[in-house]
């Protein structure tokens, strides 16, 4: 009997099965005699066996197919979805590291007499199910296509990517973010870690705003940077967007806290305390303000029935 060989290719497209990848590889060949003569229109059997790591490696999968050559001595056939001998071509580990080699063989006949047709290493064509491997390990939402990564809980539109229907956790479990739509956790490090750090290179400021729109108000906790020439460089303090005046602001060299509306282009607070446009409400009788005198006692200064200043020695506080 002559021996066949073919002239046999892989092809790079893959068709789509319900949106996932295809666990299929499309094989098209052309039949020949060892002379070189197509033939045509004639019953064959195809053994296809996927091997690892060599032409002599162990069989990670193996079909047969009953076919038929057309007219030009062609035939095409899925790999994947024959009649299975070892294993199921889903169960193929194309991430294990180690290469794959298809191995075919033929009976011309089309019965089970099959004659080796040739080993031949896979290079690329299977690595779009490794893919399919990547996503599964991914999660669910989580989809990879080629070099594209797609995830269904995520859209992106354009000023980048967003979830509107989910909670995010960073480092805690489902239980501590069921009720916030960002939960940032740190465990205790015995240390100074934080569990979030925010920064930025900008030099005019580090801004992390809060809006709610129920009642149309944005403040904002705002770090000026080395070029801001509205506010003191590293000065720290709660700014209220719709008014433009601060809530409470930071002097970095002296350590001096404004509170109060005053505009953002306003001096920095003047004294350890600076109250901006507003009283100090004592509302609690007997409370008042505590000073320390020189020889370092310490007094509570309140007012009696009439307006009069009362002064009560006190014990320092601690």
């Amino acid at each position: 009997m002559k021996r066949l060989y073919f002239i046999a290719f892989l092809c790079l497209s893959l068709t789509q099965m319900k949106g996932q990848a295809p666990q299929a590889l499309n094989y098209q060949a052309v039949a020949r005699t060892a002379d070189g003569v197509i033939i045509p229109t004639q019953s064959i059997g195809v053994r296809f066996s996927i091997l690892d790591g060599s032409v002599n490696g162990t069989v990670l999968y193996s079909e047969t197919h009953q076919t038929a050559t057309n007219s030009y001595g062609l035939f095409t056939l899925a790999i994947g979805r024959g009649t299975p001998l070892t294993s199921a071509f889903s169960n193929v580990n194309w991430a294990s590291g180690t290469d794959k080699y298809l191995k075919v063989e033929i009976a011309p006949a089309g019965g089970n007499n099959y004659q080796l047709q040739g080993t031949t290493q896979l290079l690329s064509v299977p690595y779009a199910l490794y893919s399919e491997k990547t996503r599964l390990i991914a999660g669910p939402g989580i989809n990879i296509n080629g070099n594209t990564i797609s995830n269904s809980l995520w859209s992106p539109d354009g000023n980048g990517i967003h979830n509107i229907s989910g909670n995010v956790g960073v480092r805690a479990n489902a239980n501590a973010y069921a009720n916030a739509a960002l939960t940032v956790s740190q465990e205790n490090t015995g240390g100074f870690s934080g569990a979030m750090d925010i920064f930025s290179g900008d030099t005019w400021q580090t801004v992390i705003n809060f809006r709610n729109t129920t009642v149309s108000q944005t403040y904002q906790f705002n770090l000026a940077g080395s070029g801001n020439i509205d506010q003191n460089p590293g000065s720290f303090g709660i700014f209220h967007n719709n008014n433009l005046k601060w809530v409470w602001h930071t002097n970095p060299a002296n350590s001096n806290l404004g509170i109060g509306s005053y505009t953002h282009k306003q001096p920095l607070p003047k004294s350890r305390l600076h109250i901006f446009n507003g009283d100090i409400n004592i509302e609690d009788v007997g409370r008042g303000i505590i000073i320390k005198s020189p020889n370092g006692n310490c007094w509570r200064v309140t007012v009696d029935d009439i307006g009069a200043l009362v002064t009560t020695a006190m014990t320092c506080p601690n």
